[in-house]
């Protein structure tokens, strides 16, 4: 979401490596100290320059002594917006080993005017992961930014902490509502990384994914459902409903969410059994395999299994003799579909359905 660097600045990171001077000591990038880039950086009267220093302190790395506490510095002072900017993502690309500077970030994310910088230090404690877990309380507090792209980045900064990110979890909530697709993407995704703790959002998960307009939020809410599992069994009405979602991509998901649900699932059977005649071969495939995971509850959907051994899609056809297979004896009313698919056109489905025959006609 970050601006990338200026492309002639990025092609004059290319051109060489750093190295050491002619004491052997102090690194060199260009023919120019550490030593010689912090000054640049904090005297050239340059943004383009500083800029350029930027670049060379980030190829040298955060183990120069003085370059983390230099472009901090520049981070909080310069007056160039898009010297504290491209400082903010250096910090970043140095990742954790630069952890003294997260109180300059923090600060960033929070006071800089700019709102390119206040997403540049957001998206930088993101790509810290763990080590940026102090930060957790101003990352939930971007999520209320002015700037929506900062609101975003702290959507996402805030799923790479996973569990860590606890503490926001009331601001995610509320952030399903914000008016930007993109928050409330992220939002639903990082929801799902917190774990067992995220049951809380439940019901305005099942909302975004019954009502959002954008298919990207109602897939990602579906997803997260999906992954909360028993803990959003209260959801599942609204993944039913999303098996008949406009969007393949949300109808797949909501399939997939219910797969996970086992026996719960079945107060949406019947949305279950019409899924089976989706015109996407995916939302079959995992419409069979939520059905069978009803266990004896799937047994008012066995006729509907037996007909996907027909499907055009061999996937599908080798899906339904699976799990009628696994279904056992209460599927026998299926034996005459199984027998006719032992003459399928694919091997796959021939061997499928003779495991199934098998595993439904043995012995009690």
């Amino acid at each position: 979401m970050v601006r990338i660097l200026v492309p002639a600045l990025v092609f004059l990171s290319l051109l060489a490596r750093p190295g050491t001077g002619a004491d052997n000591e102090e690194p060199t990038f260009r023919d120019k100290k550490a030593s010689e880039w912090l000054a640049m950086l904090q005297k050239d009267p340059s943004a383009r320059h500083r800029r350029a220093a930027l670049i060379a302190l980030g190829i040298l790395g955060p183990k120069v002594p003085g370059s983390v506490a230099g472009v901090s510095a520049a981070l909080l002072k310069d007056s160039d917006e898009e010297v504290r900017r491209e400082a903010a993502q250096t910090l970043g690309q140095m990742g954790a080993e630069a952890k003294e500077a997260l109180p300059a970030l923090a600060d960033a994310c929070q006071h800089d005017k700019a709102d390119s910088v206040r997403e540049a230090a957001v998206t930088s404690l993101g790509r810290w992961g763990p080590a940026a877990k102090p930060a957790v309380p101003v990352l939930a507090l971007a999520l209320k930014d002015s700037h929506p792209g900062t609101r975003a980045a702290a959507a996402e900064a805030l799923g790479q902490l996973g569990a860590d990110a606890g503490v926001a979890l009331p601001n995610l909530v509320a952030a399903l509502q914000d008016p930007d697709r993109f928050v409330r993407s992220y939002a639903a995704h990082t929801l799902g990384r917190l774990g067992s703790e995220a049951r809380v959002a439940v019901p305005a998960l099942a909302t975004a994914a019954r009502q959002d307009t954008q298919a990207d939020v109602r897939r990602a809410a579906v997803e997260t459902l999906g992954r909360l599992g028993p803990e959003a069994a209260a959801a599942i009405p609204s993944l039913g409903k999303a098996l008949s979602d406009p969007q393949p991509e949300v109808r797949r998901a909501a399939a997939f969410a219910l797969a996970q649900l086992g026996p719960n699932v079945r107060e949406v059977l019947p949305s279950l059994q019409a899924a089976l005649k989706d015109r996407d071969r995916s939302v079959r495939s995992l419409a069979i395999h939520a059905i069978a995971g009803l266990g004896a509850a799937a047994r008012p959907a066995i006729p509907d299994l037996a007909l996907c051994l027909q499907d055009d899609a061999v996937e599908v056809r080798q899906d339904a003799a699976l799990e009628l297979g696994n279904l056992g004896p209460q599927a026998k009313e299926a034996i005459p579909a199984l027998q006719a698919a032992l003459q399928d056109s694919r091997v796959v489905v021939r061997e499928a359905a003779a495991e199934a025959l098998k595993k439904i006609q043995a012995a009690p």
